[in-house]
């Protein structure tokens, strides 16, 4: 295990405005960290720079506090698994788990060990003698994930790892890859733009954007107290409802709030004409809803704006029907001017 810090870490190209303007960042040994924002935000050139795939611009990059700057991808003692998973297409799946051994100089004795092992935590043992194009994606994820460690290194690096699966395979390999790092607990640096992906497999979100983190907290934290409108609206789904407080009769809003927000499963459904003065009430209107399962997301029309609410084990609200919402005071955030969160 390692810990990973990043000191005023600087990537620019010329002529053209930085990447990561000015970085600092720590990533505690054993964590599950995940780095998560829009494509184009900087996570994958931070991934790439841990890994020395890019280098820094300026700054320094500290492995168990040695400073690495110059110190070689292979040199790291880090395992990096790739979008596209970059398997050898003509060797098998036990030839593709082995060829990093065999670069390292470990003896064949001790490959095989090391093989039977990690195909037996990912589920390949029937498959060591298949090619990549026998396997399904799943699958093919699975032997870049063997691959990486197999080496046994100090810290896994996943850039966007699961985006090529289909939803439903997608929330498997999650489980998977939770499982494997509460087994391993080597510390995982993970890039993905999915705020579903950061919210479930991560004990620490840095939330980017434009190179610039926006909040770095675990995904409780978070959720529960974003640090601005960016982050509250970026994680969580549907996107918390935010509108300006003028004009709206709020239950004793901060003086400095110029927003206001609310998570869509605090918006209840209330009697009408029910409310109380610990309560944000207004009426609206259903304009959309989609049936979930045992959850029901809606869009209804109130007279600020369009609001997302949804309901639970409860029975479906037709479309055009007149609805009251109460939020409690305890559920409102709020905002100034500059979209930074004020303390309620």
């Amino acid at each position: 295990m390692s810990s990973i810090e990043l000191r005023h870490v600087k990537k620019s190209y010329e002529g053209k405005p930085p990447v990561i303007p000015d970085l600092s960042l720590e990533i505690p040994d054993g964590s599950f960290t995940v780095l998560v924002g829009p494509s184009g935000c900087g996570k994958s050139t931070t991934l790439r720079m841990i890994a020395g795939l890019e280098d820094v611009t300026a700054g320094d990059i500290l492995i168990d506090g040695a400073r690495v700057n110059e110190v070689s991808p292979s040199e790291r003692d880090i395992a990096m698994v790739f979008q596209n998973y970059a398997l050898y297409p003509t060797m098998s799946v036990q030839e593709n788990i082995e060829f990093g051994l065999i670069n390292m100089k470990v003896p064949a004795p001790e490959r095989k060990r090391r093989i039977d092992e990690i195909s037996h935590i990912v589920g390949l043992e029937g498959y060591l003698k298949r090619k990549p194009s026998q396997l399904s994606g799943g699958q093919r994820q699975r032997v870049a994930l063997a691959r990486a460690m197999v080496k046994k290194p100090k810290v896994f690096l996943m850039d966007e790892p699961l985006s090529n699966l289909d939803a439903k395979l997608r929330t498997q390999m999650r489980t998977e890859l939770i499982a494997l790092h509460q087994r391993l607990g080597t510390t995982f640096v993970y890039v993905t733009h999915d705020q579903t992906e950061a919210m479930s497999m991560a004990t620490k979100i840095v939330l980017m954007r434009d190179g610039v983190v926006q909040q770095d907290a675990s995904p409780e934290e978070i959720y529960a107290h974003p640090t601005n409108r960016f982050a509250a609206q970026f994680i969580g789904t549907p996107a918390m409802n935010i509108f300006p407080t003028e004009g709206l009769s709020l239950p004793e809003p901060p003086k400095d709030a110029a927003l206001v927000g609310f998570r869509p499963s605090r918006a209840l459904l209330a009697t009408s004409g029910a409310g109380s003065r610990d309560c944000f009430t207004f009426a609206a209107t259903v304009r959309i809803h989609e049936v979930m399962g045992s959850e029901i997301i809606y869009q209804a029309e109130a007279p600020f704006g369009v609001v997302s609410f949804k309901t639970f084990n409860q029975p479906l609200v037709e479309v055009g029907t007149k609805v009251t919402l109460s939020v409690d005071r305890g559920s409102l955030h709020f905002f100034d001017a500059q979209e930074r969160r004020v303390a309620a």
